[in-house]
């Protein structure tokens, strides 16, 4: 491991990398190099004040055990889905740009900052969202399923799917989804086996060689996510759940094992919630 130096903070990287290209883009404040997907991500402020998050490829981040061009690629896909899916739920894409790394290419997304609060548990800070009052979590619900029913008429399917996709700004009680990365356009075959994502979230088709993911997929992993927000994602048991038995049954009925049982579409899920609510 190499510890490179960037702003008086430590990038540890396992080979030598050119960061010069961070510099125009102000100072940076934080740093996140351990991540699976062999992104690095810096928070940086720039020159007039306001605070940027860049998520690079190229680097042989810690963690990362693939290769670089395979990272680079899927980081330009996802700048790709980050315009094609652009919603008031999603995280603002500023910019997106090949980079010269002397031997190598890499690729860099500019998002804008947000001070929303991460739900994955890996973040140790699920506990300020579940302090939310239970009628702002029910929305923030309804928030995400009617960010994926936009994603599903534009004709993409989510794929990797969890909470920790998610954040959320409870100051103005809102749903921010900051990583769609490996999101897909439909039509969409399981060509893994088993497919990215937290098997507390996935649809059985998305462990099944050959099968279909589509709308019916993303209804269960919504499902899901409402357990996340208003009960136990491990469980899923009503004994946990923390809003009416109305909603219970529609979460239930979106995560059914049984994709005819499920709700045909995200708008019709989107529909049942809404009136769950009432």
């Amino acid at each position: 491991m190499i510890t490179h130096w960037i702003d008086g903070l430590p990038v540890p990287l396992r080979a030598p990398t050119d960061l010069g290209w961070v510099a125009p883009w102000g100072r940076v404040f934080t740093v996140l190099a351990d991540q699976d997907s062999g992104n690095l991500c810096l928070g940086v402020r720039a020159h007039d004040g306001e605070r940027l998050f860049l998520k690079m490829a190229g680097a042989a981040t810690s963690r990362y055990e693939g290769t670089i061009p395979d990272a680079v690629e899927r980081l330009r896909h996802a700048g790709e889905a980050f315009e094609q899916l652009a919603h008031p739920s999603l995280v603002r894409l500023r910019d997106r740009r090949d980079l010269d790394l002397g031997d190598a290419t890499g690729h860099l997304l500019v998002f804008e900052w947000t001070d929303a609060i991460p739900l994955g548990r890996q973040y140790d800070r699920v506990h300020e969202v579940r302090a939310l009052p239970q009628p702002v979590r029910v929305d923030l619900v309804s928030q995400l399923i009617a960010f994926h029913a936009h994603v599903a008429e534009k004709g993409w399917v989510p794929v990797d799917l969890y909470e920790g996709s998610v954040m959320v700004d409870p100051a103005a009680g809102r749903a921010v989804v900051c990583d769609i990365d490996l999101y897909q356009r439909a039509p969409l075959t399981n060509t893994m086996g088993r497919m990215w994502g937290s098997t507390r979230f996935m649809a059985p088709e998305e462990f099944q060689l050959g099968a279909l993911l589509d709308e019916s997929t993303t209804v269960f992993t919504l499902g899901c996510l409402a357990h996340a927000l208003l009960g136990d994602s491990d469980t899923k048991q009503f004994t946990a759940w923390e809003a009416s038995p109305r909603q219970f049954e529609v979460a239930e009925r979106a995560r059914s094992t049984s994709r005819e049982d499920r709700y045909a579409s995200v708008d019709e899920l989107l529909d049942a919630w809404g009136r769950a609510q009432r």
